[in-house]
């Protein structure tokens, strides 16, 4: 799926696979070390072979993920990344973290994977993110919070949670909430997205 960010870029959105292990890791490189202490929370130099593995073949049901891609340039390296995993205890919730590179950062491409990442959670049955955000991070809390999020200091972290409407017309009329409806739009009928593997072409 193609989209266009605020500077008028164009982005390709689909599954992760297992392929893109190498660009992964390439990605990651691209993170400066604010970018990686927000995502994971603590100081993260590389990520193990074992990370990379984990992070790359999932089941497409319980774990999902999105990638970003540029498709202006050759390889389409890796923009930015949103997953889900569901809670084994509360199947209708799924953890849910955002990741975009600092160079595609403010353009609105958190948003978009956002978006695609919760249409097809809703697919899925999971009627609920939750996230662990730092509480300096406010551009990921400004995000949750345009979906209508509650937080909750849990130790040094905000627990974040948000609801995941089955019609996109029930979100808030917020920026997120408009750049969600807007993704829905683009999107539906809603994804099935079980993909074990079967060679997706970046387009």
């Amino acid at each position: 799926m193609w989209f266009t960010l605020r500077n008028g870029a164009d982005v390709v959105v689909r599954p992760i696979l297992p392929d893109d292990k190498e660009r992964l890791v390439e990605a990651f490189a691209r993170l400066s070390e604010t970018s990686r202490y927000r995502r994971f929370g603590t100081p993260v130099r590389h990520l193990t072979d074992e990370q990379v593995r984990s992070l790359t073949e999932i089941d497409y049901d319980d774990h999902m993920a999105w990638v970003a891609v540029d498709p202006s340039v050759p390889g389409r390296p890796g923009l930015g990344v949103a997953r889900y995993v569901r809670l084994p205890d509360e199947p209708t919730v799924a953890e849910a973290a955002v990741t975009v590179v600092d160079s595609h950062q403010g353009l609105g491409l958190g948003s978009i994977l956002l978006g695609v990442l919760g249409l097809s959670a809703v697919a899925h049955g999971i009627r609920a993110f939750r996230a662990y955000v730092l509480e300096e991070n406010d551009a990921v809390q400004e995000l949750f919070t345009g979906l209508g999020a509650s937080m909750h200091h849990d130790g040094s972290m905000l627990r974040v949670d948000v609801p995941l409407p089955e019609d996109p017309a029930d979100l808030p009329d917020t920026p997120t909430g408009r750049v969600f409806r807007a993704v829905a739009s683009h999107m539906l009928p809603p994804p099935d997205a079980r993909y074990p593997g079967i060679g997706l072409p970046d387009g």
